[in-house]
């Protein structure tokens, strides 16, 4: 009698310390989630200028997700360089012929020059220039190089690998940090946590590999030594000779499916710059610019000026508002002069140093332009 007495009073003591620790459990919960009630650790961080929040978000981010091809290669099946390797202009000069095409990426630290024989084969190089994150992304089949920075407004220093899908015969790339797709071209988010995010970016230039000699005698140039084994004398895709009429990027119809085809502006292969602002595009001809050394225009709610760079034979397009109005620029005398005889460069910086703010733009062949922007308008 005495020992069941005593299990029965264990027992409802046991059974007392269970609920307390259950209730005090639940407490905590309710505390958790209680609106209005949050702790300074789970209160949402600040809304970032580069995040569409979700009432904002466009519809056709789920259009393009549903959009995306499988190719069956896996993640960074293609892959990216992660501790690139440098070597000066004169050893480049060995390896490169002067028809070479590069990527020329201009810093505070220095010039660095990215070989397209080498990103055919990796596509994206993460890297770390001026204290910022960046990541030399290429797309073969598109001819289009962007760089993005790392900062998504969620993350400083996210990086991009090689999804293996495409998307309007487009390079898919994937971010380390939240694995969602941004189709390269589009350079928003159209998945998982970076869906609607749009990334930043910092200009990059094509050029040919003897206008870059003749210009930066001081750049670094990324190595053959990128820690794979791949043949970096050979494209498949063709070449970029003038006389290859066979290669992929001169002749022949995209590989893969487009979200829309080609409306007959350009030949398929037709190398455009694509600029955006918001939520608006444009498409330039580059012989337009080359042709007026200086182009003035507007889309959408930005006015724009466009430089021809002679140095490089490429051309850059900047914010035309600067210090409140808009700048008007005339090539008079092989000087770019505006309109209160101030001289600029075609980097956008004036003789006294003043900075014109880059737009999002880049070289890309129309068909995948068009594929992403069907609305776009044209200047030709």
């Amino acid at each position: 009698m005495r020992r069941n007495l005593i299990f029965i009073v264990l027992s409802l003591i046991l059974i007392i310390v269970i609920v307390f620790f259950v209730l005090k459990g639940t407490t905590r919960l309710l505390r958790v989630i209680e609106p209005g009630r949050e702790s300074a650790s789970t209160q949402e961080p600040e809304k970032s200028a580069n995040i569409i929040q979700p009432e904002e978000k466009d519809e056709k981010l789920a259009v393009f997700n549903n959009s995306i091809t499988i190719t069956g290669l896996s993640k960074d099946g293609i892959p990216p360089i992660e501790n690139p390797k440098y070597i000066s202009i004169d050893e480049a000069d060995v390896l490169l012929e002067d028809w070479d095409r590069v990527f020329v990426y201009e810093a505070d630290e220095g010039v660095f020059i990215y070989p397209q024989r080498i990103l055919v084969w990796h596509e994206i190089v993460n890297e770390t220039i001026d204290g910022e994150v960046v990541s030399i992304t290429y797309c073969p089949l598109t001819a289009s190089t962007i760089c993005y920075t790392g900062d998504d407004g969620i993350n400083t220093d996210n990086t991009y690998g090689t999804s293996g899908n495409l998307l309007n015969s487009n390079l898919v790339m994937y971010d380390r940090k939240t694995d969602s797709y941004i189709p390269q071209i589009l350079g928003t988010g159209v998945n998982n946590a970076l869906e609607g995010v749009v990334l930043e970016t910092n200009p990059i230039h094509w050029a040919e590999w003897s206008d870059v000699v003749e210009t930066y005698s001081e750049a670094k140039v990324l190595s053959t030594e990128t820690g794979f084994n791949r043949d970096y004398n050979k494209d498949p895709y063709g070449s970029y000779l003038p006389y290859d009429k066979k290669s992929y990027y001169i002749s022949g119809e995209p590989m893969f499916e487009l979200m829309n085809d080609n409306d007959g502006t350009f030949e398929d292969k037709k190398i455009v710059v694509g600029a955006k602002h918001e939520k608006d595009y444009i498409a330039l001809d580059p012989d337009k610019v080359r042709e007026e050394k200086v182009l003035s225009f507007s889309f959408g709610s930005v006015n724009a000026i466009a430089f021809y760079d002679s140095s490089l034979n490429t051309v850059r397009v900047f914010n035309a508002n600067h210090k409140g109005a808009e700048l008007e620029i005339g090539f008079e005398n092989n000087q770019f002069i505006d309109q209160d005889g101030i001289i600029w460069g075609s980097n956008g910086i004036s003789e006294s140093g003043e900075r014109l703010e880059p737009l999002t733009y880049f070289d890309v062949l129309w068909f995948a332009w068009h594929a992403y922007y069907p609305d776009t308008e044209v200047i030709k």
